[in-house]
């Protein structure tokens, strides 16, 4: 479990967490949700063990492992050195990670001479070196390609269902596609906890793609193959299925245009 109590931190003097209280004690994808600035990676830092709390009380049971948005790996060391070097004090061995974030190629490569993107896949392997009962990723799949972010996510989803990972990311719809809850935070508080399935959109807009002209049908507009509408419940969908079928219409798709996480950040 993990738990943060009435737990204040921040830089020097400056407070930038207020009293923040949660409590996990489920395993799953906890998406850490907030605008720039809000709070997320000073969060993660003091979970860490990172960054003292100015006061409040952190509880953990198991070992935690972190990755940082600021990489925090030796520049001077090739690839290949910097795996066995970080194998030495954490433990794990480098093989195990090196083809599954495809590092083959660049082994031999001094860290200072890398892309953010390859930094980020060292990164990842650093922290999947050894397995931890915590995770706390910030931004994992940023500056990645889209085949290994999506590599990650589907390691991420895996390793959720025994473990607790608090996840940080800027991509609304992936933290929907993964995430089992979000906690909000804005201006250093939580101001949300809770399941994203109970997440609930204000507005519910679909986009349809069908065989022929919807503007004549239905109000609405069309924004590019998608003829958009707006409802004031995902109930009413079923009844414009109904519509479209009763006049032979074929449905090629139907989705939701916006993100009910977007109306969290407004």
């Amino acid at each position: 479990m993990l738990g943060l109590y009435e737990v204040s931190a921040g830089y020097g003097k400056t407070e930038v967490l207020h009293d923040v209280s949660f409590e996990i004690k489920e395993n799953g994808i906890y998406i850490l949700l907030g605008r720039n600035g809000a709070g997320k990676t000073t969060t993660l830092r003091v979970i860490a063990g990172v960054l003292p709390p100015f006061k409040g009380k952190i509880k953990k049971e198991g070992n935690i492992g972190y990755l940082s948005h600021s990489f925090a790996l030796p520049q001077e060391m090739s690839v290949k050195e910097s795996l066995e070097f970080f194998s030495q004090i954490i433990g794990g061995d480098p093989n195990n990670v090196i083809g599954r974030f495809h590092l083959e190629d660049i082994l031999d490569k001094r860290i200072s001479s890398l892309s953010q993107g390859q930094k980020k896949k060292l990164s990842l392997a650093k922290v999947f070196l050894k397995d931890y009962n915590i995770y706390l990723l910030d931004e994992p799949t940023e500056n990645l390609d889209p085949i290994l972010a999506s590599e990650i996510r589907k390691l991420i989803v895996s390793l959720s269902k025994s473990k607790i990972i608090i996840y940080t990311s800027h991509n609304l719809y992936e933290a929907r596609e993964i995430g089992n809850y979000v906690i909000v935070i804005d201006k250093g508080s939580i101001s949300l906890f809770k399941p994203i399935n109970e997440i609930k959109l204000r507005e519910y807009t679909i986009g349809i793609r069908a065989s022929e002209d919807l503007s004549k049908i239905l109000k609405g507009k069309y924004q590019g193959d998608y003829f958009v509408i707006n409802l004031n419940d995902p109930a009413e969908v079923n009844s414009i299925i109904q519509e479209l079928m009763r006049r032979n219409i074929n449905i090629f798709e139907i989705k939701e245009m916006r993100n009910p996480l977007e109306d969290l950040l407004r």
